[in-house]
């Protein structure tokens, strides 16, 4: 398929494409994405945006597509980075509902179908939060760990931004949302804010 890594096997039609920007996964992207297909019961596609082909994500992609369903591969032709890659795998998705979820697997798929019901339920945007009471973050560097949560928190009291984590690209769009907003980002991870 030229463009893509693989369509995986159909599964109707998705009301959420989850988009996960990768560079050079490798294998350590199999977990994240047997544990989305597995914990996901939303009719959805996982579309993983690589911006090379030689990305070592590639491979493991179409070795899967064959055993997680909506699983595809989709290349960024827009511009290499991580905000290239989102903004390929937003405006490559089929479903109405789009989630940006990171490949690593700092990202928790038991609540992704909560987040589904809250923008059904009129929600434009649905940000997870590990800053939250019931929310959590594991590993990391301590620094970057204590930085993240001061600048989501101080962004939430003071700022008004309403999440408490406010740096987390972990979000769930609306597509009345999508219509309406252009994404003038330009550098990277700020696509969150």
């Amino acid at each position: 398929m030229a463009g893509s890594a693989s369509a995986g096997a159909s599964i109707g039609t998705p009301e959420l494409s989850i988009v996960l920007p990768v560079y050079n996964e490798g294998e350590a992207v199999e977990p994240v994405l047997r544990g989305l297909a597995s914990a996901v019961r939303t009719p959805h596609e996982l579309v993983v945006v690589y911006d090379f082909d030689e990305d070592t994500t590639v491979p493991v992609v179409r070795r899967l597509v064959s055993e997680i369903p909506g699983l595809r591969g989709l290349r960024n032709d827009i511009g290499r980075g991580v905000l290239n890659a989102m903004k390929a795998g937003i405006a490559g998705s089929t479903a109405p509902y789009v989630l940006i979820s990171m490949a690593d697997g700092s990202d928790e798929p038991a609540i992704v179908d909560r987040m589904v019901e809250l923008a059904k339920g009129g929600a434009d945007v649905v940000a997870a939060s590990r800053y939250m009471r019931g929310g959590h973050q594991i590993g990391g560097p301590p620094l970057k760990r204590l930085m993240s949560r001061v600048a989501g928190l101080t962004l939430h009291w003071f700022a008004r931004v309403p999440t408490h984590d406010a740096t987390s690209n972990f979000k769930l769009y609306s597509p009345r949302f999508l219509d309406a907003v252009r994404i003038e980002s330009t550098a990277g991870f700020e696509l969150a804010l």
